[in-house]
């Protein structure tokens, strides 16, 4: 008699003990699987939270800054908020600003009606009382919050400036406090797209169809070949290279995120509200996203390579002194760029670019002048550290974004 026969219950509790051993191979890798997800999942949320906390904290510091500038425009004294509750410091300073525009206007008045400031004071306020509002949103974030009163701080910023500007060949202004209100509209990036783009922009979009009928060829500009010294880095002046056309060849880059076609540029991803080299965001296909350091020949490939995709680069230049300094700037498909935080550059989308007629790394005479370019910026670089934010989308194919200084 064979011993499956003598104990029958041998057989069934070796194939059970067999069972469960092979659920415990298999259920500890899908164990350690999901601890790994939730744990991404955590630092995808822990990022995020860290990133909307900086952009409003920038957000603040914007409301400030422009409702000291209309303070000094106005002549009115100062008033700092007293709460240190991001919600409540942006219903106290939108509170000034409205005040300060409500001065303003009542001196306007006062001036045209020849009648007291007071009692014009009053009828603005009147004239205010019956203007509808828009309402705060309730039962939302402190972020929406400040970012919607940071919006009608913006708007008083710009109504500001064009009240000045239709005085400037009339009524004489104060210019410092006038010129302040340029440079600080300026740094805030607000400026009409055009106005950075030399040509005009089609923002339409129809999803993620990013069909294109390009308009005008774009060459580069010219370049002087006469004692052309390229060279790479990002540091200008003593310890940087002996050059005449300065390739910035190192990055923090990450993506890829989901692109939106045509709308790639407009929409707004994490980085944009603030560049944190620790975080980690939800990328294309639902993968993670880390920054990571990146550097390369002339020009800068990002990686991993996708299309439909978007992907930000960040890095710092530094000078041994202030100086004005040309960026050319080029890319396969579209670009933004932000230089010391604000906006300037935003490439177009309607013109035939060079590297559209024939590959890239096949123009002999672009790559060995550093010229894959599209456009340029005259920006003013500050003695130390300058800051550079680059984004870019690529649609189909090929794509590599290039950053050039020059003096």
């Amino acid at each position: 008699m064979n011993v499956a026969t003598r104990h029958p219950w041998l057989t069934a509790s070796l194939a059970t003990h067999l069972l469960l051993a092979a659920l415990l191979y298999v259920a500890g890798p899908v164990r350690v699987e999901r601890k790994r997800i939730a744990d991404v999942r955590a630092a995808v949320g822990a990022s995020l939270r860290q990133t909307e906390a900086r952009a409003m904290g920038r957000q603040l510091r914007a409301m400030e800054a422009i409702k000291d500038a209309l303070e000094q425009s106005a002549g009115v004294a100062p008033r700092k908020p007293a709460s240190s509750d991001p919600a409540t410091r942006a219903r106290e300073l939108a509170t000034a600003i409205d005040e300060v525009r409500q001065k303003i206007r009542a001196s306007d008045m006062a001036r045209v009606l020849r009648i007291p400031e007071a009692e014009a004071l009053q009828r603005v306020k009147a004239e205010d009382a019956r203007r509808p509002r828009p309402a705060l949103p309730k039962d939302r974030p402190p972020e929406a919050i400040v970012a919607q009163l940071a919006a009608q701080a913006r708007a008083a910023l710009a109504e500001r400036r064009a009240q000045l500007q239709a005085r400037r060949d009339g009524v004489a202004v104060e210019r410092a406090a006038d010129g302040r209100l340029d440079a600080l509209a300026s740094g805030l990036g607000l400026i009409t797209p055009g106005a950075l783009t030399g040509s005009s922009l089609d923002m339409s979009s129809t999803g993620f169809d990013d069909t294109r009928g390009y308009g005008s060829f774009l060459a580069p500009p010219p370049v002087d070949t006469v004692g052309l010294r390229p060279g790479a880095g990002r540091v200008l002046g003593a310890g940087g290279p002996y050059a005449s056309r300065v390739f910035l060849d190192t990055w923090y880059v990450i993506g890829p995120f989901e692109g939106r076609g045509r709308d790639s540029l407009a929409a707004v991803y994490p980085p944009e509200q603030g560049v944190d080299l620790d975080a980690v965001y939800d990328g294309k296909n639902d993968l993670p996203v880390r920054w990571s350091w990146q550097q390369g020949g002339y020009p800068m490939v990002p990686r991993p390579r996708a299309e439909h995709a978007v992907y930000y680069a960040y890095t710092e230049v530094t000078l041994d002194r202030d100086m004005d300094l040309w960026v050319w700037i080029g890319a396969d498909d579209d670009s933004k760029m932000w230089f010391n935080d604000g906006l300037v550059w935003i490439g177009s989308q309607v013109d035939d670019k060079p590297w559209y007629r024939q590959p890239f790394y096949s123009m002999d005479t672009e790559l060995a002048t550093r010229n894959l370019t599209e456009g340029q910026r005259r920006l003013h670089f500050y003695k130390g550290r300058n800051t550079i934010l680059f984004k870019l989308y690529n649609g189909m194919n090929l794509m590599f974004f290039s950053v050039v200084l020059s003096r």
